[in-house]
């Protein structure tokens, strides 16, 4: 496994890479003051939205692979290009996309995060406010990276130093270590970063605790601790005076909407959020069962979805990004508290607590319109709740990369894209390890079931 190295400095307009020799240059500029440490945290993020979009592992890239793998997005492109890959679930292992985006990138952000926890150990130019927050944001990132990868891949290399051979000699490890690790650094994450968003001139566009009580609540509800799932998630609920539910959904997705816990925001002026632009692009449209999902007078439809002709029919696109033509009015937002919402939901079902999931699931439905399980169903049974939540969560954060993964953890994949995908394999729930990545580290082997 190769690693590139790298830290990334921000300016007013661009950023700069600084290569290797790493203990002289990063040592010497990066840990210098605040400022430049700021910088290089900040650059990740520059880097995570400034790619070709829907070429990166969160501009886009990753809602819309994960939309083609599940039952979301059908695209037009060749069955054997990339995306045609991931579309029919029959990805072989040296899918560009794949090693450049889900592989490459993760691992590249996890790198430049070691490289600012390790250089902050002796780092002396340093006010302990700055240093606390940036050590937390490096710290989330591990573990939104390694999140996503587990989820992704299954047994991954759990890389948590800068050291070029011992990464290029890691070995996978099990799902359940990569989450000790994540919960580790998220518990830790969220006792060093600040609570509101001062430290960002008060715009959401860096992690403060707030996205770390996110993922772990996220993490928890993933690993079946239904108790902590249902604590972190409560907390960002509770907290009205930062998050709060947008009540127009032409909203939700705007920059610095109230609903919205970390977003990414683009770097030049000039730039509409990736999903505005790879979401409206001819040949990525809805899978019609993804817009017949949605009940009678589901507000998310009206507003969600737009209709457009394409080959001479009639097919809907997402379009909860809208701005097409307004540069920075919304910003990709990779947390937001509806989320939270039916997370808790699920956690306080997944424990009997019956009417209480109904009330949170009931604050979803009915912000889009529709009547709530309260009145039409208050003596749902348990089971019956956990497929209406799972309803939710499907026509609530369609084609925001949620879908893929609550397939595969639930164990529904093979119920629900048995019918949908012509030639669906049980194996196909986890990618295959890059095939270039095995050639430079045999340690990976051995490559995932189903891929040669």
């Amino acid at each position: 496994m190769w690693f590139g190295m790298g830290i990334f400095i921000y300016g007013c307009e661009d950023f700069v890479e600084i290569d290797a020799p790493r203990n002289e240059i990063v040592n010497d500029l990066v840990f210098s003051g605040d400022a430049t440490l700021t910088s290089a945290i900040v650059g990740i993020y520059s880097e995570m939205v400034n790619s070709t979009p829907g070429t990166s592992f969160t501009g886009a890239g990753l809602e819309k692979i994960t939309g083609l793998s599940s039952d979301e997005l059908v695209s037009s492109a060749l069955p054997t290009s990339p995306d045609g890959q991931f579309a029919l679930n029959t990805i072989v292992p040296t899918n560009l996309v794949l090693k450049s985006v889900f592989w490459g990138d993760a691992y590249r952000y996890i790198l430049n995060a070691n490289t600012i926890l390790e250089g902050l150990i002796d780092a002396e130019g340093v006010t302990d406010s700055i240093r606390s927050q940036v050590e937390g944001e490096a710290r989330f990132i591990h573990a939104f990276c390694h999140f996503y990868l587990v989820n992704l891949f299954g047994p991954i290399p759990l890389v948590n130093t800068t050291n070029f051979e011992a990464n290029n000699a890691a070995t996978r490890k099990q799902e359940s270590e990569i989450y000790e690790q994540i919960i580790s650094n998220l518990l830790e994450a969220s006792e060093l970063m600040l609570e509101g968003f001062a430290f960002a001139n008060e715009e959401r566009i860096r992690p403060n605790r707030g996205a770390a009580e996110a993922l772990l609540a996220r993490a928890y509800l993933y690993t079946g601790d239904w108790e902590n799932a249902e604590l972190y998630s409560s907390r960002l609920i509770n907290n009205s005076e930062l998050y709060m539910l947008e009540s127009d959904l032409n909203n939700v997705f705007q920059a610095n909407s109230l609903e919205s816990i970390w977003q990414l925001q683009p770097v030049f002026a000039s730039q509409i959020a990736p999903q505005a632009e790879i979401f409206n692009r001819p040949g990525l449209y809805l899978r019609e069962n993804v817009v017949n999902a949605f009940e009678p007078g589901d507000d998310r439809l009206i507003n969600w979805t737009r209709t457009v002709i394409f080959g001479g029919e009639s097919v809907s696109i997402p379009w909860k990004y809208q701005n097409t033509t307004s540069p920075l009015a919304e910003y990709s937002t990779v947390f937001r508290l509806g989320e939270q919402y039916l997370i808790r939901a699920e956690a306080r079902a997944q424990q009997g607590k019956i009417q209480d999931a109904i009330t949170d699931l009931d604050m979803i439905r009915e912000r889009a319109g529709l009547p709530s399980l309260l009145d039409t169903n208050p003596n749902i049974l348990q089971a019956d709740l956990l497929l209406a939540i799972e309803q939710e969560r499907r026509v609530e954060l369609f084609t925001e990369g949620h879908r893929w993964l609550d397939l595969k953890r639930t164990g529904r994949a093979d119920a629900v894209l048995t019918s949908v995908k012509e030639d669906w394999q049980p194996t196909d729930v986890l990618y295959p390890i890059p095939q270039e990545e095995i050639e430079k580290n045999p340690n990976l082997l051995p490559q995932n079931q189903g891929y040669n």
